[in-house]
């Protein structure tokens, strides 16, 4: 019984989705402090103007559906509640993709709850605010749809295939990882019509053209929002230098697999590198998830089609890290509701060695959850909100506040709520760009900022101690340098005119 897709009594899984989304909201807004990457999505889409935010998404790298969300709600902004609005925007999303796990896939009842509990969909993805939400959203109801679509009949199924064609054109907006998995799926509708076999009819077929098209115009799209227009340079500090390497190839192997489905089981590949263990490790699950599949013949070559796609962007454009592999995690889990739907219908059971495949990925995951959690609870994300609530406490408002490194104070300025400036222009700002260089002034062009500003001293805020042959009259202020997840540390120092 413990392996079956038998339903539990309405009242009694209702609860249960109740008491899983009060412990995540009550994580997620007790514990959980914003960091860079959540915030400047934030400071872009409250303070650039509708035109000016789509056409800088290229230097984010993201496509504009997360942007434009938040944009909406930053309209409710009034200064002091940014914090929330951003928490809430974000959860809502994740809400409604628990509610689509827990009450829509077709899945045994055990592994549902694992599901919500791993490390990807409670952590990486949910806890902390990003766009993410967005792909495990719409992927998870195009699954949905998708077996209804394909198996009804050409007049009962018009409704439902213009929604999952806009599906398909949304999740191409919201990472590049989703355009590929829009990409496989889309592989496996041509699968599942047959259409190896007959490849020119599968075109005439109303659906498969119509999802065709959404996508194509998807990528289109994408690409015109995200495509580099910067130099070279910026380039080369953005994506991988040199693609294609044996160091680029094995990290990426590793990273992808052992590093996402067993994580925890080797130290982080993006910090410590590759190692035979992790190799090892990585072959094992790739051979699993083979054979976990293997009877789906549609949806193994559906899982080997992304992930000779997945794996030739890592070697070649970026290979990214752990919020980025677990992308993949997700693809996994939309082929676990195809899978289960396939199972369903057959009346096909698992064998022993898929339970236990599946029970060893999900015990990987909660762990990491675990270890994410109890970090968060005992330390923070950064250190930036603690620097923001000194900064209001104790700096004037009519202090100037000079920020050294844009990308790193940007999670300060949003807490804080006021007015930063850089040089060299000296003017004042929220978001930055990620591919614009560190500027580094001289102590006399501090001092110069201080006298245009008519200010007696300025207070100059810093990621790292600054250099005292290089500003021998900074005076170091204040330090927020405790232990934080993110190692994120804050310095300030004061500086007479």
């Amino acid at each position: 019984m413990l392996f079956s897709n038998k339903k539990i009594p309405t009242s009694i899984s209702i609860g249960l989705f109740l008491v899983f989304v009060g412990l995540y909201l009550y994580s997620k807004f007790t514990y959980h402090e914003l960091w860079k990457d959540e915030w400047q999505a934030w400071l872009m889409a409250r303070d650039m103007g509708w035109g000016e935010l789509l056409g800088s998404l290229y230097y984010e790298g993201h496509p504009g559906l997360w942007y434009i969300y938040l944009k909406v709600w930053s309209l409710f902004s009034n200064g002091g509640n940014d914090e929330m609005l951003i928490q809430l925007a974000h959860a809502i999303l994740m809400v409604g993709v628990y509610a689509l796990v827990w009450f829509k896939f077709r899945l045994p009842i055990w592994l549902k709850g694992l599901i919500l509990l791993s490390y990807y969909p409670f952590f990486e993805y949910g806890i902390v605010s990003r766009g993410y939400a967005f792909v495990m959203l719409i992927g998870f109801t195009i699954v949905l749809l998708l077996p209804k679509v394909l198996s009804k009949k050409k007049e009962d199924k018009s409704k439902d295939l213009m929604i999952l064609g806009g599906l398909f054109f949304l999740i191409c907006q919201t990472e590049v990882y989703a355009v590929m998995m829009a990409g496989a799926l889309l592989f496996y509708v041509l699968l599942e019509k047959k259409g190896l076999q007959n490849f020119t009819s599968v075109f005439k077929d109303k659906t498969f053209s119509n999802l065709l098209w959404s996508s194509f115009a998807g990528i289109v799209v994408f690409l015109i929002s995200v495509f580099p227009r910067t130099s070279q340079d910026d380039l080369s500090r953005a994506y991988l230098s040199e693609p294609l390497s044996g160091e680029v190839f094995f990290k990426g192997f590793q990273g992808m697999f052992a590093n996402t489905f067993w994580i925890g089981s080797i130290p982080d590949t993006n910090v410590f590198g590759v190692n035979s263990l992790g190799l090892f490790f990585s072959v094992l699950v790739l051979s699993g998830l083979i054979y976990f599949f293997r009877k789906e013949k549609n949806i193994v070559f559906t899982f080997l089609f992304f992930t000779i796609g997945y794996f030739v962007f890592l070697i070649t454009i970026y290979t990214g890290g752990v919020r980025q592999w677990g992308t993949f995690f997700i693809f996994f889990l939309m082929l676990l509701q195809l899978f289960f739907s396939k199972k369903n219908q057959t009346g096909a059971k698992l064998d022993y060695l898929q339970i236990g495949f599946l029970i060893t990925i999900f015990l990987f995951q909660i762990r990491y959850t675990y270890l994410a959690m109890d970090k968060e609870i005992r330390h923070p994300f950064s250190n930036a909100k603690l620097t923001a609530e000194f900064i209001k406490k104790d700096v004037p408002e009519q202090a100037a506040i000079v920020a050294i490194n844009k990308f790193e104070i940007a999670p300060v300025v949003g807490y804080a709520n006021r007015n930063f400036y850089a040089l060299p222009e000296g003017e004042t700002f929220t978001y930055f760009k990620w591919v614009e260089k560190i500027y580094l002034p001289t102590e006399g062009e501090l001092k110069l900022f201080a006298g245009y500003k008519n200010v007696n001293r300025i207070i100059i805020i810093t990621p790292k101690k600054l250099d005292a042959r290089r500003y021998p009259n900074a005076m170091l202020w204040q330090s927020f340098d405790n232990y934080s997840m993110k190692n994120e540390s804050y310095y300030l120092y004061t500086l007479a005119k």
